[in-house]
């Protein structure tokens, strides 16, 4: 549970792995027991621990939509309001971050 090179960040495998992200929410510490490849500061964990699970599901939650959102605004280009792609920001499109 260290900042190594090469391994992925627990935030990059919250997005890519399902189990783990709905682990991470409901116990940090065996989620990250149970994922030893993972790359992770004591900070984060210390972070993860004192939060509730309702904080944890929020964040958690938050950081995948996020990062959800910016892939698809990173291929497609600004969304617009109503959803659809390309939108002129003008139309109530959102930029991309």
């Amino acid at each position: 549970m260290s900042d190594v090179k090469g391994r992925p960040t627990i935030w990059t495998r919250m997005v890519a792995d399902e189990r783990f992200r709905v682990a991470l929410i409901d116990d940090p510490l065996r989620a990250l027991a149970d994922v030893p490849d993972v790359s992770v500061s004591s900070e984060q964990v210390r972070r993860l621990e004192e939060m509730t699970r309702a904080e944890r599901e929020e964040l958690i939650t938050e950081l995948f939509r996020e990062a959800h959102f910016r892939g698809g605004q990173a291929r497609f280009g600004t969304i617009g309001m109503d959803g659809r792609l390309g939108a002129e920001l003008g139309d109530g499109g959102i930029a991309p971050a």
